[in-house]
Order: C-alpha cells, then sequence, then structure tokens
C-alpha cells in the first residue's frame, strides 16, 4: 500500500507559480553548456603531453600528462560516451581541425584515470560565505547480478550502491565532495569536507542531528541550522540544556513550521535542486568498478556541474 502523499507546509505553496525572466540569455546558455571551449578548455594543446616525452627514443609510445587525461575524462562525462567511442570522437575533432596530438587510447584512460588524485576546484579562494548545506544520495553501481539471478529465478541480493555526499554554497555552487559506502554514516564527513570551507552557517537535514555535530561546528565557529527529531526532548534543568535541546523543545511547541520559518530552513531546497541537476544531467549510476574511478568520476562531474552553473541560470520570479 502507497504512503498518502505529504500535505503542503503552507497554503500558499500550493497554487505557487514561477516566472522565468531570461528565457533568451538562459537559451543561450543551455547551447554553449554544449561546446567543448566553453565546458573544457579553450586550448587543448597545452600540456597535453610530458615534457619530457621528445627526449625519448624513437618508437616509443608518447606519455600523456595528467592533465590530458582529466580533459578527455571530462569530455566523456560531460556527453555520456564510453571509452572507445570517447577515443574515437576526440581523434575525429583533432583530426578536422588539424592538432598535432592524439587522443589516450581506452586502456591507458582506464589505468591512468584510477590514478588520478582529482581534487574539486576552488570556487571561493577561501573567501567566506554566508552559509552552506550538505547532504548526501546515493548512486547504483555497476552490477549484472541482478539480471543473471532474475534469468536462472534466483533470489537476489540488494543492489549495491554508493553514496556521494555534496556541500553547496550559498550560490548554489558545489564546494566540496565525497564518496562512500551506503552504510556510511552522513556525519562522518562533515568535519573532512568543511576543513577549507570558510562558512558562517550549516544547513542540513535531520539525517546529521547530534549533540556531538553541534559541538563540532561550534568549535569552527559555524552556527549549526540543523532540523531536530520529531521525538520530544529529554526533561533537563534550564541550565543543563545546550543549543539542541533548545531547538528540539522549541519544534515540540511550536511546530516545524514555526521552527522551519524562525530558522529560514527553506534555503536548504538548494541542495534537493543540486541533486536533482546532478543526476538529470549525468544520470544516477556508476559505470566504472573500481572505488577510485568512481571517486574520480564524481569529482569530475561536480566540476562540470558547476561550470555549468557559471556559465549561465534562469533567472524566475514567483507570480502567484
Amino acid at each position: 500500500m502507497r504512503s498518502p502523499k505529504k500535505k503542503p507546509f503552507s497554503h500558499s505553496r500550493v497554487n505557487s507559480k514561477f516566472k522565468v525572466t531570461n528565457w533568451s540569455e538562459y537559451n543561450d546558455f543551455l547551447r554553449r553548456r554544449g561546446r567543448i571551449d566553453f565546458m573544457i578548455s579553450e586550448n587543448l594543446c597545452d600540456g597535453w603531453y610530458e615534457d619530457d616525452h621528445l627526449n625519448k627514443k624513437p618508437g616509443r609510445q608518447k606519455i600523456y600528462s595528467e592533465q590530458a587525461i582529466i580533459h578527455v575524462l571530462k569530455i566523456r562525462y560531460l556527453f555520456g560516451l564510453k571509452l572507445r567511442q570517447t577515443q574515437g570522437f576526440l581523434d575525429w575533432i583533432f583530426k578536422m581541425v588539424d592538432l598535432a596530438i592524439k587522443c589516450p587510447d581506452y586502456t591507458t584512460l582506464s589505468k591512468r584515470g584510477k590514478k588520478l588524485k582529482i581534487k574539486l576546484e576552488a570556487i571561493n579562494n577561501n573567501e567566506e560565505v554566508s552559509y552552506v548545506y550538505m547532504d548526501s544520495s546515493g548512486i547504483q553501481t555497476y552490477t549484472g547480478n541482478e539480471w543473471l539471478e532474475n534469468k536462472h529465478r534466483k533470489r537476489h541480493n540488494r543492489r549495491t550502491w554508493k553514496k556521494i555526499h555534496l556541500v553547496v554554497n550559498d550560490n548554489g555552487l558545489i564546494a566540496a565532495n565525497s564518496t562512500t559506502d551506503h552504510n556510511v554514516d552522513d556525519r562522518a564527513q562533515v568535519g573532512e569536507l568543511l576543513t577549507n570551507i570558510n562558512t558562517k552557517e550549516f544547513l542540513a537535514d535531520p539525517g546529521y542531528d547530534g549533540e556531538d555535530m553541534y559541538q563540532l561546528l561550534r568549535s569552527k565557529g559555524i552556527k549549526p541550522t540543523i532540523r531536530p527529531p520529531n521525538r520530544p526532548a529529554e526533561s533537563k534543568m534550564d541550565h543543563l540544556k545546550t543549543e539542541r535541546d533548545i531547538e528540539v523543545e522549541y519544534q515540540q511547541h511550536k511546530g516545524y513550521q514555526a521552527w522551519r520559518v524562525k530558522n529560514k530552513y527553506g534555503r536548504r531546497e538548494i541542495s534537493e535542486n543540486t541533486f536533482f541537476r546532478f543526476k538529470g544531467s549525468f544520470g544516477s549510476r556508476f559505470l566504472s568498478r573500481g572505488i577510485e574511478n568512481m571517486r574520480n568520476k564524481i569529482t569530475i562531474k561536480c566540476q562540470l556541474l558547476n561550470k555549468m552553473f557559471q556559465i549561465g541560470k534562469p533567472i524566475s520570479i514567483r507570480t502567484g
């Protein structure tokens, strides 16, 4: 039996409508997202090969730089190509524009891709942002067991998932990311992902609730805005109540809608929109099998998503 649909938080959101005011510019932004020079690099030839490849003996295979491998993987994930298709696509482009470079073969891309130590490019240069959001979502890994076990009428095991954690700043850009197993606690990633982020406030859902989270964020000088649990707060003396206890009691007495309006918790919906854009642009499953390739793949996709957002975004206003 399906669970009943949740009621809206307020009646004003039932019939709310929005209108995009920059359709002509936004159409141009969407066209630019398909151009390699906008999304990847203005000059792919720079640093394509290692500096010492010219000094090697004749007949030896040329060695590609890490920058070349990253550029090829970006193009692969941008257009959703397989490794062999990516090699053929780039070789054709280089031939058409008379570039004196060659795309690495698919085996080189597979082997070199898992050895890369890719980190998300800095987007704010350690400048302080007003607030950040953090959330996680599951991505299905590639396995053929479900189809085989279903074919032979065997009970298949639970699907294998990986969990991606994203930190989104107040501008809607991804500031940090990580990839873990599906059974890893979301709170275990907060300290690591907030290391190089300078922010005033941290917003998250009840999955990040806990007294240790409040203490960790306050030690970094960050205000925690985490939705309290629905269960009643433990009865304590006023001088023993912590910041989390006060928030739990406020929601218990006033209701979630009052707590939501007081803390402007609706700002966290941008993180949900980020996951929607991520899965809508790149899908919700891994094709890579190695954990190193999975982590690098997510980081590259986050860079591409930030680039799409920086090229241009729709500007909408509420009309009703």
